[in-house]
């Protein structure tokens, strides 16, 4: 789990690639979102962003699951379309816990189409903390 790219987009929002080890290959994810996430208890808007890298249309569902204890909405599967070569945008929000405990804080997400796995990856999202939670 090393290898992190993070960055500024145009928009403001911090973009984040997946930790080393999913399979990304067919489907490309990457997370972006507003520095530092809200309050405890509070929601923070996300956005996931899933290319299409095959030459077929994918017809499946996102299935997006928070790190433990933080709370998601407007739910954990999506139905998703994204035409060949094309990128869907999907946005959801997470609430941290209270207490977020010691990282890393994985999301971790999967598509799949019918009972094929499309992609797999997961997110740290320990920087969009505002304060240290390790220690």
């Amino acid at each position: 789990m090393k290898k992190k790219r993070r960055r500024i987009s145009g928009t403001g929002r911090t973009t984040l690639s997946p930790v080393d080890g999913g399979k990304t290959g067919k489907i490309q994810p990457v997370l972006q979102y507003q520095k530092p996430f809200s309050r405890p208890g509070s929601l923070t808007e996300l956005f996931l962003l899933l290319k299409n890298n095959t030459s077929r249309r994918v017809e499946g569902w996102l299935t997006i699951t928070p790190p433990p204890r933080w709370g998601i909405e407007p739910g954990k599967r999506l139905m998703i379309a994204i035409r060949p070569g094309g990128t869907i945008m999907a946005e959801f929000y997470l609430a941290t816990p209270d207490l977020p405990g010691p990282g890393p804080h994985l999301l971790q997400i999967t598509v799949t189409e019918r009972n094929d796995l499309l992609a797999e990856a997961a997110f740290d999202l320990r920087a969009g903390l505002l304060f240290p939670v390790d220690g």
